[in-house]
């Protein structure tokens, strides 16, 4: 059946299911980008955690380098990883939540559609 066939109803619901989709798409991707960020923090404490306490520490500000205490990063990147801990938490609400959506969606387009045919065939 061409999409131009369709009632209505069915293509609002289809084109739903693809907003949908690409909203899903989109926050999944966000929360990769936030779960590489988080590796990349931790990989960092766990180097600073090693290293003597009076090593000499730099981080980036902009386009250069600053000196800094190895407490004073530890600081920051263990701030910095828990705000990523709660985007990844937000996101990973969001994605159950469009998920669970989208699952809906299907089946009423599927039902939709399985009826059309069993009408369409009578």
């Amino acid at each position: 059946m061409s999409p131009e066939r369709l009632p209505p109803h069915l293509r609002s619901d289809l084109e739903r299911l693809s907003q949908v989709q690409e909203m899903l798409n989109n926050v999944v991707l966000r929360r990769q980008q936030y779960e590489i960020q988080l590796k990349e923090i931790e990989s960092a404490i766990n180097e600073l955690n090693a290293a003597p306490d009076d090593v000499v520490v730099f981080k980036s500000v902009g386009n250069i380098l600053v000196k800094t205490t190895k407490k004073k990063a530890l600081e920051e990147l263990q701030e910095a990883k828990e705000t990523i801990e709660l985007h990844i938490k937000t996101l990973q609400r969001q994605e159950s939540l469009l998920r669970k959506q989208l699952d809906d969606l299907r089946k009423k387009v599927q039902k939709e559609l399985s009826e059309i045919r069993g009408e369409g065939g009578a």
